[in-house]
């Protein structure tokens, strides 16, 4: 089995009434980063997993936060871990 790296961009839809408790409870996700909030309640936000299956159990996780309304994904990639060492020249 290949190690690999799943880094996954998605939107977060919440209450505005609950931004605050859902960017918290989003702070505890293991791998998840609020990027920027919108004042209607969207937000942006990266995963980084260990495959595609944690990927979206960790989406799962996330829509049953209370104040969640909808998670979106918008970006997946995946690579070999250690070609996220590899230099760029």
């Amino acid at each position: 089995m290949i190690d690999e790296i799943h880094i996954a961009g998605i939107i977060v839809h919440a209450s505005r009434a609950q931004m605050d408790a859902v960017r918290t409870q989003l702070a505890l996700v293991p791998g998840a980063i609020v990027h920027t909030a919108a004042a209607d309640g969207r937000m942006v936000v990266t995963l980084e997993t260990d495959s595609a299956q944690r990927t979206l159990d960790t989406m799962d996780v996330i829509r049953v936060i209370p104040g969640v309304f909808n998670v979106a994904l918008v970006y997946q990639h995946a690579e070999p871990r250690e070609a996220m060492d590899e230099e760029i020249r």
